[in-house]
Order: C-alpha cells, then structure tokens, then sequence
C-alpha cells in the first residue's frame, strides 16, 4: 500500500532551519494550507517530495513512508546546530480529492488527508493523474525538480534565500531545459514498480515514479533532446 507519513520538526526555530532545506517558502507556512515542496541535496537532486503545513515553531512535513530515515538522516547532520528536533510522533496518511472542513488543504490541487487504509485513499490515482510524483526510496536523489515537474506545481520559490541544491535548481531554471522530463504514459504491464526502467524508441531508456490504475509516470528523454 502506498501512503505518506507526517514527520514533524519542532522547536523555536523549525521553520527558520527548515528554510534552508526545502524548495518552497516558509515564510509562506500555514498551519491548514499544505506547501507542495521538495527536499534537495548539494546537486540540486530531489531527496524527497511532497507538502509541508504548520506555524514558525512545529512544521509538519509530508512525504512517502520510505523516505523517512532518509530525511531524518539528512536532516539530522544540519540538526545539531539549530533548536528544534524532530517529534516522536507520525501518523500513515493518504490522499483523498477534496479537503474536508477544518482539515489540512494541500496546495495546488485542493487534496485533503485521510487515515492511510482509508477507502478514500487515492495518493496513487490523484498524484499520477495530476503528473505529481511523489519520490520513494528508489527514486531518491535521482531527479531535479524540473524534471519531475515540481517547479509547474509551485513545488520551488525562485525567490527565497538559499538552499541545499539552490544554485543548481536556479541554474536550470534558467537555462529553461532538461534533457530529461516526466511524462504520462498508459499503464500496459501490471508488473511495472516505482524505479522500474523501460526502454522507449522516442524517450530513450525511462524511469517509472509513479503508477496508478491505468497510467504511469516516466521520466525519459525530452522529446526535442537529439539521440
């Protein structure tokens, strides 16, 4: 079953440490909008994806299940030096298409959260039919933001102070190309898994992040990329 977990970082500084980690604004954060936003490594490459929600002083990150002692691990080198710490707490999340009254909305889509086994979880159909992906453990630290469309959804501020990869992802913005994109493809083989490759005669050798009952999400070549 694919589903998110919360993992939150309290403390008087949580969302000023935080700041310099993640692709979205902080100064942003609110404790019932969810920010799409990524967390990136010194290349630029995405460690993790999904929304953060909360106040200046408990910031809730949500993102795959997989990838939590991942960022606790990358988070925790930088950790030392700030006043905030991780909570012991978690909560096995899903997705479901609207938001209900009073609960977290998550940003640009209007989603809002359900209990992981919930009948109403959808994180697989919603987030490969809006062509968000949502990176897991074998797809961690393999793509820029731009090739996984993240910068189309809001996902990175342009206009924030620096962050780990900042330089990178702000170079490629402004080159204005990847030679590698996400795309949508119909879902043939039931067998294909999140960080499977197949081989396409237009797109090269592909990646899958995401599947979903009938579709999938690749990233390959760019179509106007020469061979």
């Amino acid at each position: 079953m694919q589903y998110l977990v919360s993992l939150t970082v309290i403390g008087i500084d949580a969302a000023t440490f935080l700041q310099g980690y993640v692709t979205c604004d902080l100064d942003d954060i609110q404790p019932n909008q969810g920010l799409p936003m990524a967390l990136t490594e010194i290349k630029g490459r995405v460690i993790a994806n999904g929304w953060c929600y909360g106040t200046p002083t408990q910031v809730t990150l949500l993102l795959h299940h997989t990838l939590v002692d991942t960022v606790k691990n990358h988070l925790g080198r930088y950790m030392a030096f700030a006043k905030s710490e991780f909570s012991s707490e978690t909560d096995a999340l899903g997705l479901t298409a609207t938001a209900c009254l009073g609960d977290v909305e998550l940003a640009p889509f209007g989603w809002g959260l359900v209990p992981a086994e919930h009948a109403d979880n959808q994180l697989s159909f919603l987030t490969v039919d809006r062509e968000f992906p949502i990176i897991q453990e074998s797809t961690s630290g393999s793509f820029l933001p731009q090739m996984l469309n993240l910068t189309q959804h809001g996902a990175v501020s342009f206009t924030k102070g620096c962050y780990l990869g900042q330089e990178i992802v702000a170079r490629t913005e402004h080159l204005g190309q990847v030679k590698r994109q996400l795309f949508r493809s119909r879902l043939a083989n039931r067998d294909v898994s999140i960080g499977s490759t197949i081989k396409l005669a237009d797109r090269g050798t592909c990646t899958v992040v995401g599947v979903g009952q009938d579709q999938m999400l690749l990233v390959g070549r760019t179509s106007t990329t020469d061979k």
